[in-house]
C-alpha cells in the first residue's frame, strides 16, 4: 500500500529544481537565480538537496540529551548568594555559575540546601587558594552532576595582555588545580567570546578557540582533554551558528584523537554575543538573544547562559534578569523543543555549512600550529592582526548598511533619548596599560554610532 502511494510522486533532482526556479524567476523579471556570499566568503546556494551531501567528509550526529538553563550569581556574601541561587532554581534554572571574588566565601554555606544531584554548578574563582579548592572538591565528591571550575590562564593572557605571574608559573598553578579538583568534570573553560566579540569571523573563532585549547593539550600531553569545556559566543547568523557548534565538536574529536584521547562530547556552554547588541532601541536585544539562544540549542549546546537586554548600559537588576531567564523557560517549556533530539539533523543546508566551515577552520588551525602554536601567534601579534582585520571588514559592511542592526543603521528612531538610562561605562575598551602583548579587545558594531548619538543628545 505504501509503495503504491509513493509511486504517485515523481522523483526530482537538483536539475529539475533549478529549472523550475529559473522559470518562476523569469516570470518575475529576473534572469538569474540570486547568489549570496557571506562575509566569510562562503557561497550560499539558493537551495540544497541530498546531492549536496555526497562526499561530505565532515558531518556531526552528536547531540546532548538535554540542555540546561544557567544563571550567573556574583557571590560577595555566602548567605546572600545561596539565597539567590535557591530562588533561581525555584524559578526554573538548573545550572548556576557562582562568580567568587574572595576566599571569605564559605563553600558549605554557599551550597546549603542546593540539590547538587540535580543542579549543574560552575565556579569562576577570582583568587588562588588551595584550601578553598580542596573544600569545594570534598563537598561534591559523591555527586553525579556536572561541577566545573572556570580556569583559563591563556585566555586571561590574551585578554589582559599579561600573564598573572609568568607562563610557566600560571600553567603550573593550573596543573596543581587539576590535581586538587579530581571530582570536577571540567577545570579549564575556554571562552570563544574573546575572539567573536572582538570581530573574528566564524572560521577564526573556531580555529583560535581550538588552537587555544590545543596549547593545554600540548602542555599536559593530552591528559587534560576530558577536563576542557568551551564557552561559545553565539552571533546572529542563525544557521551558521548552528553549524558552528557542530564544527567545534567535530574538530575537537579530530584534534583529541591525535593525543589518543578522543573526545566527541565536549561540554559546550553557549551565550549570546555582545557584538551586535545596542543601547538605542535596546528592547530589540530581547529578539536578538532569543534567536541566538535558539541557534545554540539546535547546534547542541549543553548549557545556555542568556544575557540581559540592557547588559551594555545598565547595572544588574531583577527585572532584566527575569526577562533573560523567562526567554529560555519559554523556549524550553512552551515550544517543547527540548522534546526533540537534534532537530537540525538531516538538514542539507546545515550539513553543507558544517562541512565548509570545518574545512576552512581546520586549515586555519593547522596554519597556526605550523607557525609555533597559539601562544607564539599571540606573541607575534598574528592573532590580534587577524581579528582586527576581520573587525574592520565587518565594521565597514555595517557602516555601509550592508550589515544591519535594527534601530541603529536601519529604521532608527532619531528622536530617542538614552543618556539618562545609562548606569555604567558603555566603552568596551576604555583602559590603557603596559602589557607583554597587545590585548584582544571586544568592540560592538554599533559602538561608534551610539557614542556619537549620546554625545549629541
Amino acid at each position: 500500500m505504501v509503495e503504491k502511494i509513493l509511486d504517485e510522486f515523481i522523483k526530482t533532482d537538483s536539475k529539475l529544481w533549478n529549472k523550475n526556479f529559473r522559470d518562476d524567476l523569469k516570470k518575475l523579471g529576473h534572469s538569474n537565480i540570486p547568489a549570496y556570499n557571506s562575509k566569510e566568503n562562503i557561497k550560499i546556494k539558493p537551495f540544497y538537496t541530498s546531492e549536496d551531501l555526497n562526499n561530505l567528509k565532515n558531518t556531526d550526529s552528536t547531540y546532548p540529551n538535554n540542555w540546561r538553563i544557567c544563571q550567573n550569581i556574583t557571590a560577595d556574601n555566602s548567605t546572600d548568594a545561596n539565597i539567590k541561587a535557591l530562588e533561581l532554581i525555584k524559578k526554573g534554572a538548573d545550572s548556576i555559575n557562582f562568580i567568587i571574588q574572595n576566599d571569605s566565601i564559605s563553600c558549605e554555606e554557599l551550597l546549603k540546601n542546593i540539590d547538587i544531584e540535580k543542579t549543574e554548578l560552575f565556579f569562576e574563582i577570582k583568587f588562588h587558594s588551595n584550601s578553598f579548592l580542596k573544600s569545594l572538591n570534598n563537598i561534591i565528591k559523591s555527586s553525579s552532576t556536572s561541577f566545573n571550575i572556570c580556569y583559563d590562564p591563556i585566555g586571561s593572557f590574551a585578554k589582559s595582555g599579561n600573564w598573572g605571574s609568568s607562563m610557566n608559573e600560571d600553567l603550573n598553578k593550573l596543573n596543581k588545580n587539576i590535581n586538587i579538583l579530581k571530582n570536577f568534570n571540567n577545570v579549564i573553560i575556554i571562552d570563544s567570546g574573546l575572539y567573536q566579540n572582538s570581530g573574528a569571523n566564524i572560521f577564526e573563532e573556531i580555529a583560535f578557540t581550538l588552537s587555544h585549547a590545543n596549547e593545554y593539550l600540548n602542555h599536559f600531553n593530552g591528559n587534560c582533554a576530558n577536563k576542557i569545556a568551551f564557552n561559545i559566543s553565539i552571533g546572529s547568523n542563525y544557521f551558521f551558528e548552528i553549524a558552528k557548534l557542530k564544527v567545534l565538536r567535530l574538530l575537537w574529536a579530530t584534534i583529541t584523537k591525535e593525543y589518543n584521547n578522543e573526545i566527541h562530547y565536549p561540554h559546550i556552554i553557549a551565550k549570546p554575543s555582545k557584538r551586535n547588541k545596542t543601547i538605542y532601541d535596546y528592547n530589540n536585544n530581547i529578539l536578538r538573544t532569543t534567536t541566538e539562544c535558539m541557534s545554540a540549542i539546535l547546534g547542541g549546546a549543553n548549557t545556555i547562559s542568556n544575557i540581559t537586554y540592557d547588559k551594555i548600559f545598565n547595572t544588574k537588576n531583577e527585572f532584566s534578569d527575569k526577562i533573560a531567564l523567562n526567554q529560555l523557560l519559554i523556549i524550553k517549556h512552551e515550544t517543547h523543543i527540548d522534546k526533540v533530539k537534534n532537530a537540525a539533523d538531516g538538514s542539507y543546508y546545515i550539513n553543507s555549512l558544517t562541512n565548509r566551515i570545518a574545512e576552512e577552520s581546520l586549515r586555519m588551525f593547522k596554519d597556526i600550529e605550523k607557525n609555533g602554536g597559539f601562544i607564539s601567534a599571540l606573541e607575534k601579534n598574528l592573532i590580534q592582526n587577524r581579528v582586527n582585520k576581520s573587525h574592520k571588514v565587518e565594521q565597514e559592511l555595517f557602516n555601509n548598511n550592508q550589515e544591519k542592526l535594527l534601530g541603529i543603521n536601519i529604521f532608527a528612531d532619531i528622536n530617542q533619548k538614552i543618556k539618562s538610562k545609562i548606569k555604567k561605562s558603555v566603552l568596551t575598551n576604555s583602559t590603557t596599560r603596559n602589557t607583554e602583548i597587545t590585548p584582544i579587545s571586544e568592540i560592538r558594531l554599533a559602538e561608534e554610532i551610539e557614542l556619537n548619538r549620546i554625545k549629541n543628545e
